[in-house]
C-alpha cells in the first residue's frame, strides 16, 4: 500500500531522533522533555489543525488538571487563552516520561484521569463545528441520546520502561481497587525504547479508537512498525473528536455585573 509506504518514509526520521536522544535528553527537566516531545514528535506527526500546549486544562466548574502536560487542542476554533485552557478545545493530554516504574506509570494515570474526570457538554452528530449547532430535531433529543463525539483521549509516552507485564498488571489492579476507573485511563502507552504499545483493544482482539467498543487493554510489540502504528493510532483518533466550544454567555453575563468605580467617590 502505497500510503502505509509513504508514512514509513515520513516518520524514520522522527523515531531516529527519539532512538538518537534528541527527544529524551540525559539531566532534562519535566518541561525541556515535554517541550522536546512537541517539537521532534508530535508537531511534525500532527496537521496544523491540532494546536500543542504545555499547560493545564480546566472545566467550567472550576476544576483543573493536576500538572501541566502537554495538551492537544483545536487550533482553529478553541478560544486562545495561553497555557490555561479551556477544557472544550482540548482533545488529548499527552504524558511524556524518560522511564516509567510502577510509581511514575501510576502519577502518570492520575494525571490523565485529571483530564478525563473534567466536566464539558457533550458533542453530538448535530455539531456541525465546534461553534454551529444544527437543531435538527431540538437540542433536547441531542442531549438526551447516547451519541457523544467528545471524549478525551490520554497517552503516556516514555524512553523506557520496565516490563509492560508488569505495567499492565498495574493498571489492572489500580482498575479492580476502584483508585482509577476504567473510562478514565489512558488509551494508549508508548515505549521508545523496546517498541511496544500497550492499548485499548476491542472485543474482537483489534485496537479502539474512541468510537469503537473497548473490552481490555492489549499489548502489542510492533517493533520496527512502531512509528507508522503511532502516527496512524494518533491521526485517526484525534480525527473522530468532535468537540463543541464553551458557552460565552455565562462569563458575558458575569462581566456586564461589573460596575465602575465613580470619579471623585460619586
Amino acid at each position: 500500500m502505497l500510503i502505509l509506504d509513504a508514512i514509513r518514509a515520513y516518520v524514520e526520521p522522527i523515531e531516529q531522533r527519539v532512538h538518537l536522544g534528541e527527544v529524551f535528553q540525559d539531566g532534562a527537566d519535566s518541561a525541556e522533555y515535554q517541550h522536546a516531545f512537541i517539537t521532534h514528535v508530535l508537531r511534525p506527526m500532527l496537521p496544523l489543525r491540532y494546536g500543542l500546549e504545555r499547560g493545564k486544562a480546566f472545566s467550567i466548574d472550576d476544576v483543573t488538571t493536576r500538572e501541566d502536560s502537554i495538551l492537544i487542542y483545536d487550533a482553529i476554533f478553541a478560544l486562545p487563552m495561553g497555557r490555561l485552557l479551556p477544557c472544550e478545545g482540548v482533545y488529548a493530554m499527552c504524558e511524556v516520561a524518560p522511564r516509567l516504574d510502577q510509581e511514575t506509570f501510576a502519577e502518570r494515570l492520575q494525571n490523565v484521569a485529571s483530564l478525563k474526570r473534567l466536566h464539558r457538554s457533550k458533542a453530538t452528530a448535530h455539531d456541525v463545528t465546534p461553534i454551529h449547532h444544527l437543531g435538527v430535531f431540538g437540542a433536547r433529543y441531542a442531549q438526551l441520546s447516547d451519541d457523544k463525539l467528545n471524549p478525551y483521549l490520554g497517552y503516556i509516552f516514555a524512553a523506557e520502561a520496565i516490563a509492560p507485564d508488569v505495567l499492565l498488571q498495574r493498571l489492572n489492579s489500580l482498575i479492580e481497587e476502584d483508585v482509577i476507573r476504567p473510562e478514565h485511563t489512558p488509551d494508549t502507552i508508548v515505549c521508545f525504547r523496546d517498541r511496544w504499545i500497550i492499548t485499548r483493544q476491542t472485543r474482537t482482539g483489534d485496537i479502539a479508537v474512541p468510537r469503537s467498543s473497548f473490552a481490555k487493554f492489549g499489548l502489542w510489540r510492533p517493533d520496527s512498525h512502531l512509528m507508522p502504528l503511532l502516527y496512524v493510532l494518533l491521526n485517526a483518533s484525534l480525527s473522530q473528536i468532535q468537540l463543541r466550544n464553551p458557552d460565552l454567555l455565562r462569563p458575558l453575563a458575569a462581566l456586564t455585573k461589573y460596575k465602575p468605580a465613580r470619579p471623585n467617590g460619586r
